[in-house]
């Protein structure tokens, strides 16, 4: 049986890996994500984050990452202990379905199977921002 500190630093460690994980999904060149031929010379060294600048997503992409970063700072700091059991669920979901729905309409806006690594990738942040939260809940 795990103990409720060692799921709170689960859960923190999982928050944190989202957050870098995320960074990383935007930060890496469309080169990386197997681009090749003349696209690679025209796109290859453009990041997704510089995407997102020129697109009006981008401005969700960083609220999606600022609800994060609250989520790592409210498990570092134990404010939701008082919270009742929806709303602590929440303040991973709300972040978790919205970068998974993020990563979804950038596989259907680009809907080319050439870029799939990036679209894995960009899940990732999803599902450890999920997981989290379930290590977080059962720490109560």
């Amino acid at each position: 049986m795990i103990g409720t500190s060692i799921r709170r630093t689960i859960a923190f460690i999982l928050s944190v890996l989202s957050i870098l994980v995320n960074l990383e999904w935007v930060a890496l060149p469309f080169s990386f994500y197997g681009l090749g031929g003349r696209s690679r010379i025209l796109y290859g060294q453009y990041t997704l984050l510089q995407t997102f600048s020129f697109h009006p997503i981008g401005w969700l992409w960083w609220i999606l990452l600022g609800l994060q970063a609250f989520a790592v700072l409210a498990v570092a700091a134990g404010v939701l202990t008082g919270l009742r059991r929806a709303l602590r669920l929440g303040v991973f979901l709300l972040p978790a379905i919205g970068l998974l729905l993020l990563d979804a309409y950038v596989a259907f806006r680009w809907g080319t199977l050439l870029l799939w690594p990036m679209y894995v990738i960009g899940v990732i942040p999803g599902l450890l921002l999920a997981g989290s939260g379930a290590c977080y809940l059962r720490s109560q």
